[in-house]
């Protein structure tokens, strides 16, 4: 079995989520002030600024391949739906329907904490199918 290691991005996204998960928390708490506000959208910011650089091709932004297909591409799904679903918070945050925006929150906070356990596991703990080996490079 390969030594698993933790790389830089990947830690961006916990971070990033992490950051979230506070600006939510204080989100629900608060009735959505605006510094929390503020929070969240950072967050979503990172989260969103990583996955298109490491697209776009910038080297230390982009993570090996090893784990999952599947998986992966799951977890950006999860992100992408994540990302809209925040945006339609924040619109029903501006008309001020906020047991709406609440719901939405949460259900934002579910699809992003999802993806991520889903990337993270696919990336360190997918056991090949046909050598049993974890983190076997594709």
């Amino acid at each position: 079995m390969k030594k698993s290691k933790i790389e830089f991005p990947e830690l961006i996204k916990v971070f990033a989520f992490l950051l979230y998960l506070l600006g939510s928390s204080l989100t629900l708490i608060n009735h959505g002030i605006e510094i929390s506000l503020w929070i969240m959208t950072f967050a979503v910011v990172i989260n969103i600024a990583l996955r298109i650089l490491s697209w776009m091709g910038f080297c230390w932004l982009s993570l090996s391949k090893m784990g999952s297909k599947t998986g992966r591409w799951l977890a950006v799904l999860l992100d992408i739906a994540s990302w809209g679903s925040f945006g339609y918070a924040m619109y029903l945050r501006l008309w001020r329907n906020l047991p709406m925006f609440y719901t939405m929150i949460t259900i934002t906070t579910l699809l992003w904490a999802v993806g991520l356990l889903l990337f993270l596991y696919s990336r360190h703990a997918f056991t090949d199918g046909k050598t049993g080996d974890k983190l076997d490079k594709n």
